[in-house]
């Protein structure tokens, strides 16, 4: 669908007027009222656990009164969001008066708690001199403003008015961060959301939907997030596993989500899809802790008792993942703990991604090196990724092998990635080294 000037203003001339991201500006807004918040708790305004939606507690002509000026701020915002359609319909973009007026009305609109919000959301259904797709638009955009600080007001609202949201391109991805804020505070809640209105509403409660909402309750609890997978009949598991491994942070929260993993396969009666998701498992953690720093993560798998398979998996996933200055460590690693054939292989593919990336880093890696069959395997790796481009490099490391098949094998591989505009160097390389 087409998201209409009306939207198209409100998000982007705030990032234009003001030089900073959307984001940043909202952020802001949302500060200044907590300030304000703040300030009414000292005049005596406390805040009141028992009603979350409302910001602070509330006399019954309070209320009124704030029901009476979201209704107002409704009002304005529909009247200002019909003249953004007449300027549409002309054509013309709007003056530095109406930008002014947009960054007030958003500033206004920000200011809203969650029941303001709402009440301004029903008026803007029921205008019904907007145009459809504008009506449509709008809603989704406070819908979404609604979900960064009440998901489970903004869930409602999706169930209530599901008809606006069908369309929407951003409606999985605003109910799945609902979802995952919510199951942060209230997992079962959470849970129970997704379970009533999966078969009610399919094309909102996707699987993008139920992936948010392990992702969040990954974060307190590994164990509740791998039994919803079973209990929601979530197909694309893979991914959700991807998404409860990426929620952990410390390397105490990823040994509870590791024993909490092998529990869960354990219950899989299929030994080709279990052996297939812990191996995935394993490369994801991988990926998850080679950014923490060898020291942390060699420690951290030190005490976690991987099994071989496990090791193996884990080793693979460390190929794209390691920073360039930890990967001589991970080399020599790698090294030690795996069987030379699946060292050979992995540090292979890790020299070839790091000499991608740093090939003068690896290079300098390779000159000091201590001999031995890490460094020969790291030899190959780099040989022959570096002969695309610096062929007499590659062949100035390969001939360091020992005689023999590795070298030979490399050799030939040099050749095969020599550059193509070096065709006759190419061919007396050939004969020099007797490829066939």
């Amino acid at each position: 669908m087409k998201v209409s000037l009306a939207v198209s203003i409100f998000i982007l001339l705030i990032a234009a007027l003001f030089g900073v991201p959307n984001h940043q500006r909202l952020t802001t807004i949302r500060l200044s009222h907590a300030k304000l918040v703040a300030t009414a708790a000292q005049l005596g305004v406390s805040v009141d656990p028992s009603t979350p939606e409302d910001s602070v507690r509330v006399t019954k002509r309070e209320r009124e009164n704030k029901e009476a000026d979201a209704k107002l701020a409704a009002a304005e915002f529909i009247a200002f969001a019909k003249e953004i359609e007449a300027m549409e319909k002309n054509g013309s973009p709007p003056d530095q008066a109406q930008q002014k007026r947009i960054v007030e009305i958003m500033d206004r609109m920000m200011s809203l708690d969650s029941a303001q919000l709402k009440s301004l959301i029903a008026e803007v259904r029921a205008a019904k001199d907007l145009k459809d797709e504008t009506r449509q638009n709008l809603i989704s955009f406070w819908t979404m403003t609604l979900s960064n600080d009440h998901p489970q007001a903004a869930l409602a609202l999706f169930t209530e008015s599901s008809d606006l949201f069908e369309e929407n391109g951003m409606t999985s991805h605003v109910i799945s961060s609902s979802l995952a804020k919510w199951a942060k505070e209230d997992p079962l809640a959470a849970a129970e959301w997704v379970k009533k209105n999966s078969a009610k509403f399919p094309d909102l409660v996707t699987y993008e939907a139920q992936r948010g909402l392990i992702s969040g309750t990954a974060a307190h609890d590994p164990k509740l997030a791998f039994k919803l997978i079973n209990e929601l009949g979530i197909k694309e598991s893979r991914q959700s596993i991807n998404s409860i491994i990426l929620a952990t942070k410390t390397p105490e929260e990823r040994t509870t989500t590791l024993a909490a993993l092998r529990e869960h396969l354990a219950t899989l009666p299929d030994e080709k899809t279990k052996n297939e998701l812990s191996g995935d498992a394993m490369r994801w953690f991988a990926n998850n802790i080679a950014g923490s720093g060898f020291e942390a993560g060699t420690k951290w798998i030190a005490e976690s008792d991987f099994t071989p398979v496990e090791l193996e998996s884990f080793a693979r996933g460390l190929q794209n993942s390691v920073k360039s200055e930890d990967s001589g460590k991970w080399i020599e690693w790698l090294g030690e703990k795996l069987p030379p054939k699946k060292a050979d292989e992995n540090i292979n593919s890790l020299v070839s991604n790091w000499t991608r990336s740093d090939y003068q880093a690896a290079g300098q890696w390779l000159s000091t090196a201590a001999a031995g069959p890490a460094k020969n395997s790291a030899i190959r790796g780099y040989a022959e990724t570096v002969a695309e481009y610096e062929p007499a490099t590659a062949t100035q490391w390969a001939l360091t092998l020992p005689v023999g098949k590795d070298r030979d094998e490399t050799l030939k591989n040099i050749y095969e990635n020599w550059p193509k505009d070096d065709a006759t160097a190419k061919e007396a390389f050939k004969r020099q080294h007797g490829i066939k």
